[in-house]
């Protein structure tokens, strides 16, 4: 019970950071997702039977606050969940490497999501541009801020899941 809540308030606290000081970095026109990278880095580390809900919470919150249709942050968001807990599986004696390959699917796999919503919203999109000005400086910032997103979530997670306790 205390690690849903520790997750829930360190999602509010990346929530927090993300829209007051990390959107208004940007390298062109793409910006780090702070909330990504924390369901990311969660998702790695948390060892409880019902984190899909906690993930299924995470979703709705980033619905209400995105301008994007609810299905773009819940298929990300569960994809995510699927994919990090199979890496946990196959490499869990590195979980900064694992924290890396889900990050860059991740958000390779937002970005094709929002591109595709947009798409069926028909908004006229240049898909080179989109490429070049959002996707490519989206992932290199997401992938520049996955090792300190890491490091703060394996702390966290240390007071969630002390040792010798399972959930």
């Amino acid at each position: 019970m205390i690690s849903y809540l520790i997750g829930f308030m360190g999602y509010m606290a990346m929530l927090m950071l993300q829209l007051s000081v990390f959107s208004q970095w940007k390298i062109l026109a793409g910006s780090a997702d702070l909330l990504l990278l924390f369901v990311i880095a969660w998702c790695l580390h948390d060892r409880s039977k019902y984190l899909w809900l906690l993930v299924l919470v995470f979703a709705g919150i980033t619905t209400f606050i995105s301008a994007l249709p609810f299905y773009v942050p819940l298929a990300v968001y569960f994809g995510v969940y699927l994919l990090s807990r199979q890496i946990h599986a196959r490499i869990w004696q590195t979980p900064l490497l694992g924290m890396l390959v889900v990050t860059f699917i991740a958000s390779l796999g937002q970005s094709a999501f929002t591109l595709a919503a947009i798409f069926v919203q028909r908004v006229d999109i240049n898909l080179a541009d989109a490429l070049n000005r959002i996707t490519l400086p989206s992932l290199l910032l997401n992938m520049l801020l996955a090792i300190p997103v890491h490091a703060l979530v394996r702390e966290l997670a240390y007071y969630a899941f002390p040792k010798g306790v399972e959930a």
